[in-house]
């Protein structure tokens, strides 16, 4: 109750606060930690503070040293013999490029591991003298594998980039910033990725910020896989990202109209031509920045953050997607809406047992306040003994403003009192549902936004998506459900489970738009047709796993699993059956559910969560970094 108040208390404290700026004093900046990383966090991060850490980087230090890249490894790497040597390019647009800066960047190419790259620079700079620092760079000898053109104007980072990308002569291409690093290791890795498989077409890497000093590096950024999705939320790739030099070539390279996000742009339309793309789950670039710079909401140019979104939307047009696109609250994030023509027949499917307070508090949220009106609710009922819900089901089956099935699987299919088959019921109900589209919903969920069901409705009419996922709370106001993690806290569990509502997650994934591999079976929408086409759901799976079983069956058909936390639930859950481990039948059960899951995706749990980071921690919630 006091944490429920404290938060309160807090938002409203914060609704005076603009959410682009950064914050005037300490107060708003503890205010605005404490609202977006919760009560623990914040205390964990006063206390290190007090004793001299660095509390924002104190965790990544940890890291590093666990983690260290040796000598050894870098000598193992010189030594080895690639079947395959592609030529790398790098484009680098320069501009008034400090001395130290340009001469650091030069020393992390020629330290690489991997020989075989270029360096393209095309230098817009109003004065000479780039060009002696370079060679000063290289101990007065000339780099042949670097490639310099003084260029007669400076035609801005658009002009400048392409101008030197004219210079590139690799397999691949990419770009980095003139004042940015890249590890002795980060063309090796790009090479051994090439060598392990020769259709790749992109490369991306994780990386991390590096201080104005070169002395210290802070906030890394391990990113999932290839995520279409969260690339439209906000432009997670940048750096270090490669290209099949065809493809760019064939892109017409950076456009200036999309200056301030030409990143964004060029990323996308790019990869729109790939079906290879590859991450590599390591950190091979260091961004160069200043640590108070990474503040929540720095003050920014407008201008970069509505060329970032019109080049998402630009994006949907040339993928033929009828949607446009908006700044979300948080800049440089965007939120897609959109526009389909019509509005097909939706299929609830609720099963239900008794409870007749919880089912009719879950329809009226619907029908009190849904934009979404073409809807039809398919009550699945499973051996009630309670006069009341008899009573409420004839009221809805009375009611002329709303369409409504009342179906009894326990008329087809006898069954002992007690026994529940979550599958067997779906299955059931998915027969008798009318709808194109069916959304599984359990009976203690309670539908918050009025556009809750459009939005899950605008991602499953894509037709490479298969299912699509909400963000649920507990009664208290904290995560219940944003996108399933494989192997997280066992088989598989949501991310930021627990955190508090207002708090947006590691680089915001809690609060934007993404690809999971699974999505919770109690608020989740997919196609008839999808379902139908993998089989429904596995009756061997009464109780565990039933919906991540679904949903890496969608994924097997190369069907997407979407997350968005603009759809907003309550989930009270477990109130209708109790927990899975509250006897020893039921605990026999889930043990065994358990273990034919795990036999049937073994080969994909051994891979590991794509959308997730092998770095990062699978014992905690909120991507914590792996230590071990």
């Amino acid at each position: 109750m006091q944490a429920t108040l404290l938060y309160g208390i807090i938002s409203q404290i914060m609704s005076d606060i603009k959410q682009y700026k950064q914050p005037k004093n300490k107060i708003e900046k503890g205010l605005l930690y404490l609202q977006h990383y919760g009560l623990c966090k914040t205390i964990t991060k006063t206390i290190r503070k007090a004793l001299g850490h660095d509390q924002e980087h104190y965790s990544y230090k940890q890291f590093l040293k666990a983690h260290p890249l040796t000598d050894k490894e870098l000598e193992k790497q010189r030594h080895t013999i690639f079947k395959y040597n592609p030529v790398i390019s790098i484009v680098i647009p320069l501009y008034n490029t400090p001395e130290r800066f340009l001469v650091e960047l030069i020393q992390s190419f020629r330290a690489q591991t991997y020989p075989n790259w270029q360096l393209c620079l095309g230098d817009g700079s109003p004065e000479d003298g780039l060009y002696d620092i370079i060679k000063r760079a290289t101990a007065g000898v000339w780099d042949e594998r670097i490639v310099y053109k003084k260029l007669a104007d400076n035609t801005g980072i658009s002009g400048n980039t392409n101008a030197a990308l004219e210079l590139a002569t690799g397999d691949y291409i990419g770009f980095t910033d003139h004042d940015d690093l890249i590890t002795p290791d980060a063309m090796y890795y790009i090479a051994k990725a090439l060598n392990d498989d020769n259709t790749i077409e992109a490369i991306y890497s994780d990386e991390d910020k590096i201080d104005m000093d070169s002395k210290e590096y802070f906030l890394p950024h391990f990113k999932s896989d290839f995520n279409i999705d969260l690339l439209c939320s906000h432009n997670y790739i940048t750096h270090l990202f490669v290209v099949k030099a065809d493809i760019v070539k064939e892109s017409g390279g950076i456009k200036s109209e999309f200056d301030g996000a030409q990143d964004h742009d060029f990323d996308l339309r790019v990869l729109e031509k790939c079906t290879n793309i590859y991450h590599i789950p390591r950190v091979l670039y260091h961004w160069r920045t200043h640590p108070a710079s990474t503040a929540d909401h720095p003050e920014a140019k407008m201008y970069a953050y509505e060329n970032g979104r019109r080049a998402v939307e630009e994006h949907y047009k040339r993928i033929g997607v009828p949607a446009t696109v908006e700044l979300d609250t948080h800049l440089g994030y965007y939120r897609t809406k959109y526009n389909w023509p019509d509005s097909p027949l939706l299929s609830i499917l609720i099963p239900n047992m008794n409870h007749k307070d919880d089912l009719q508090q879950c329809i009226d949220s619907i029908v009190g306040q849904t934009d979404y009106s073409n809807i039809e609710f398919v009550i699945i009922e499973n051996n009630s003994d309670e006069q009341d819900i008899r009573d409420y089901y004839d009221s809805l089956l009375a009611r002329a403003d709303i369409q409504v099935q009342v179906v009894d699987y326990t008329a087809d299919h006898p069954v002992t009192k007690g026994d529940f088959n979550f599958s067997a019921l779906i299955n059931y109900g998915a027969t008798k549902a009318k709808g194109q589209y069916l959304l599984l919903l359990n009976n203690d969920t309670r539908m918050i936004n009025a556009d809750a069901i459009s939005e899950l409705m605008g991602f499953a009419r894509r037709t490479d998506v298969g299912a699509v996922g909400a963000r649920l709370y507990f009664g208290n106001n904290t995560v219940q459900h944003a996108g399933l993690i494989l192997g997280l806290g066992g088989v598989a569990n949501s991310q930021f489970l627990n955190s508090g509502r207002e708090q947006v997650g590691y680089f915001y994934r809690s609060t934007c738009v993404q690809n999971v591999s699974a999505i919770t079976g109690a608020c989740l929408l997919t196609s008839k047709a999808d379902f139908e086409s993998v089989g429904g759901f596995d009756e061997k799976l009464a109780v565990a796993f039933n919906d991540v079983d679904y949903c890496l069956k969608l994924r097997a058909k190369n069907l997407l699993c979407v997350y968005t936390p603009f759809s907003e639930w309550y989930h009270l859950e477990s109130v209708s059956r109790g927990y899975d481990h509250a006897s020893s039948n039921k605990k026999s059960r889930m043990d065994s559910e358990t273990d034919y899951f795990m036999s049937k995706w073994k080969d994909v749990y051994e891979k590991g969560d794509p959308y997730y980071n092998p770095n990062l921690s699978l014992k905690q919630f909120d991507y914590s970094f792996k230590m071990d």
